[in-house]
């Protein structure tokens, strides 16, 4: 039977914060390594984006040659996020026999970091109801867009748990050293980490307004964030001859005929996102805190707000893609959810008597409800999406392995698999690895005249991407991989 003392000791547990970090850290260990597991175990295992299998990729060679290489020998720029493939490289030192296990370890990890973030941050708004931060952080981890970058491979939720943990050390106005690091390593999470900067110049210049602001912060936060970002750009320009990876310019190129939209549709497809699921019911504490923010004169809240939707308006002028659940924009997730969830709570304390606690409650409990049936739709997007890249990418690059010989070229857009299974020579058509293709990413004729001049010998690619390549040579193997609403064919053909 469970007495008045069990009630009291189970409370002063939950308010013990030390007690709450662990519940929290237990809790989201259990949920995403599950997660995790019933994605990989469906079938086979596997990362749901060939991009992952670059960051493999470019990780394995570092640890054998010590070199940034895609392609051995062949030094390039073609990994977004060098810190991501730093550490990953980690697992190959420690003799991983499969690049699976340590990736989760890092992901898991990550997810921990934002629970934990997640929940300090919220107590700095409520620290007379500690179960919120319990309560939020667990919401958060529940999201299907995290869970299911999770068991993405990518630098994601590195990303999201860095900019969490700036926006965090921000509500004290201080450890400027600490914030500089932060800005400076984040660019080399993601370059777009770069807009982190955004807040925190805000917050700096209310405080030299205010006159809490010293020359001695300045230099604490300018000194690590100019020698972090210095080194960023010298390492991309010491192997591409520019300041950023070629992913930075080749994804731009690839996609921008998407401009051609509105750029009021392109903005509610970016902020779609992170109301896609649970977060939809968040939306009218989301728009209350946009409305009282400026009346609380709460200046940490304006930062945040003001680097969400900044965040968006940049994507949708330059990258306005939300294809793959969004995940150039999965960042904005955690960072939505953190305002609608302040807003959301401060709104029900503008009201008072039993009957709104009810609805609130329930409108609670529609919260779990909603985040859990989106946890399994994002548990199938995952299955589905690695049975797709596995069928569509890792076969094709181990019947190159296994039917043509060693010194065979071989051209293909998405280069993450084929680089890491085939162990060939490889064109990359999306310019990742050879920036000399960005130019002509979108010119086909140009694109023949290359892989002529180069003497390529074999082109692996969707059948419906190049049109007016559909004639240039043989095609020796197709993979297919067939939906309900669609049917994929990546073929293999043999080059004059």
């Amino acid at each position: 039977m469970f007495t008045n003392s069990n009630l009291k000791w189970s409370r002063s547990f939950i308010t013990d914060i030390r007690k709450q970090r662990w519940i929290i850290a237990g809790l989201t260990l259990i949920i995403v390594v599950i997660f995790i597991l019933i994605g990989n175990l469906e079938d086979k295992p596997g990362f749901p984006l060939d991009d992952a299998w670059i960051h493999q990729t470019y990780a394995r060679n570092l640890v054998h040659s010590g070199q940034w290489e895609f392609i051995p020998g062949q030094i390039s720029a073609g990994s977004t996020s060098p810190l991501w493939t730093m550490l990953l490289s980690i697992g190959f030192m420690l003799g991983f026999k499969t690049p699976f296990l340590w990736t989760s370890m890092l992901s898991i990890s990550m997810m921990i970091g934002i629970a934990l973030v997640i929940n300090e941050t919220l107590q700095q708004f409520f620290s007379d109801k500690p179960w919120i931060g319990m309560a939020g952080s667990l919401l958060v981890v529940l999201d299907w867009h995290l869970l299911w970058s999770a068991g993405s491979g990518m630098e994601t939720l590195l990303y999201c748990l860095a900019s969490l943990y700036i926006f965090w050390i921000l509500i004290s106005g201080k450890y400027w050293g600490w914030l500089g690091a932060l800005c400076g390593l984040i660019v080399w999470i993601r370059p777009d980490g770069i807009t982190m900067l955004g807040p925190v110049l805000l917050i700096m210049v209310i405080q030299i307004i205010s006159r809490k602001f010293k020359i001695r912060d300045a230099l604490l936060f300018v000194i690590p964030f100019l020698g972090l970002l210095i080194l960023y750009g010298l390492f991309n320009y010491s192997i591409s001859g520019s300041i950023f990876p070629n992913t930075f310019y080749a994804k731009q190129m690839e996609y921008a005929s998407v401009l051609n939209q509105p750029l009021f549709m392109r903005l509610i497809n970016i902020f779609l996102v992170p109301i896609a699921g649970a977060g939809s019911l968040l939306l009218p504490g989301f728009v209350f805190e946009i409305a009282y923010m400026v009346k609380k004169r709460n200046w940490w809240m304006i930062s945040v707000i003001l680097w969400f939707l900044g965040y968006g308006l940049i994507y949708a002028l330059r990258l306005p893609m939300t294809y793959q659940h969004g995940r150039y924009l999965i960042p904005l997730v955690p960072i939505f959810y953190l305002i609608a969830l302040i807003g959301f709570l401060e709104l029900i304390s503008f009201f008072k008597g039993n009957r709104i606690r009810k609805y609130s409650n329930l409108y609670k409990m529609s919260l779990v409800v909603c985040s859990l049936i989106f946890a399994v739709s994002g548990e199938l997007a995952l299955i589905d999406d690695i049975k797709t890249i596995d069928q569509l990418m890792v076969q094709p690059a181990l019947w190159i392995k296994q039917n043509t010989k060693t010194e065979k070229v071989i051209a293909v857009h998405d280069i993450g698999a084929m680089g890491f299974f085939s162990e060939r020579q490889i064109i990359d058509l999306a310019g990742l690895i050879q920036p000399e293709l960005i130019p002509i990413i979108r010119d086909e004729q140009a694109i023949k005249k290359y892989l002529l001049m180069t003497g390529a010998d074999y082109l692996v690619v969707f059948e419906n991407w190049y049109p007016d390549l559909a004639d240039f040579g043989v095609v020796q193997e197709e993979f297919k991989m067939e939906t309900i609403t669609q049917k994929e064919i990546v073929e293999i053909r043999k080059l004059p």
